[in-house]
């Protein structure tokens, strides 16, 4: 059933470039494993493959010109928004677009698009993060991730704090792609690395946006406050062990703050979709007749 349902599907979607198509196809099948396996119909939740496939091309041919920059620089993109545009924010999130790879937030070059790495990792489809899915993530859920970049930057302020008075005056500023440090700064310069990952968790706690904004936000703070603790940790070690390259620590800050801003927003993005599909699928109730 899984198999003819896929097939059905991709024969609709000939018209979409071939890597799409196999991008598409294999998050499907993912996701009729998981309908398999919780006993739901494929047609019944997803509907007939044919509409399932003008939905899902819908929104991969989506509109993505209001996420481009306003301007470019010898070809590369320049953003004078920043973070604080929820235009801007969303091209972080945005697995209807393919494109790994979109104009940063603030500033000259590129940063990554979380939603179309997991559309190509399989944990969700291009279509999954559409507004009944988003009103199915309980109000919990969403909390719990924006208690995430919290926690982060409340242990990093509070290691520093532990460790203040056993600095020196003048710590390791900067690291090199050796991880050795590149200058010197005073102590007190490290409550700014802090301040890096409390203001945005703080800014995350915000609720009077809908559950997709939200979840951005806390993405975002994730990020940046696994960065914060990255240097943190690097310049306390390197001021307790001088001949060590902790500055490799904030090197591994990209590949961690990436898996944990993605952990931010698939995993309430798969609740409300199990969620979601569980209300599609429940019988309608039925009138009593005297």
């Amino acid at each position: 059933m899984t198999e003819n349902y896929v097939r059905a599907v991709g024969a609709h979607l000939s018209g979409l470039p071939g890597a799409d198509r196999r991008r598409a196809l294999s998050a499907l099948s993912a996701q009729l494993d998981e309908l398999a396996d919780a006993g739901l119909d494929p047609e019944t939740t997803l509907g007939h493959p044919a509409e399932y496939a003008a939905h899902l091309q819908d929104a991969l041919a989506g509109d993505s010109a209001s996420h481009e920059p306003r301007w470019r620089i010898l070809g590369l993109p320049v953003e004078t928004r920043g973070p604080v545009s929820a235009e801007v924010r969303s091209r972080t999130w945005d697995p209807a677009n393919p494109r790994l790879v979109v104009p940063r937030l603030f500033g000259l070059g590129w940063t990554l698009n979380l939603g179309a790495l997991a559309v190509r990792l399989g944990l969700i489809r291009p279509d999954d993060a559409d507004e009944d899915v988003l009103a199915h993530i309980p109000e919990r859920e969403i909390r719990l991730a924006q208690a995430v970049p919290a926690a982060v930057a409340g242990a990093t302020a509070t290691a520093l704090a532990l460790a203040w008075r056993t600095l020196p005056p003048t710590v390791a500023s900067g690291f090199g792609f050796s991880g050795r440090p590149r200058g010197q700064a005073p102590r007190w310069t490290l409550t700014a690395a802090v301040a890096l990952g409390v203001v945005p968790a703080l800014w995350a706690q915000r609720g009077n946006a809908q559950p997709e904004e939200r979840l951005v936000r806390a993405a975002s703070a994730t990020s940046l406050a696994v960065i914060s603790a990255s240097v943190v940790a690097a310049t306390v070690a390197q001021a307790r062990a001088p001949r060590g390259r902790w500055g490799l620590l904030t090197a591994a800050a990209l590949p961690a703050g990436t898996a944990a801003s993605l952990a931010v927003l698939v995993v309430p993005l798969r609740s409300g979709l199990r969620r979601a599909w569980r209300s599609a699928s429940a019988p309608a109730p039925t009138r009593e007749t005297s």
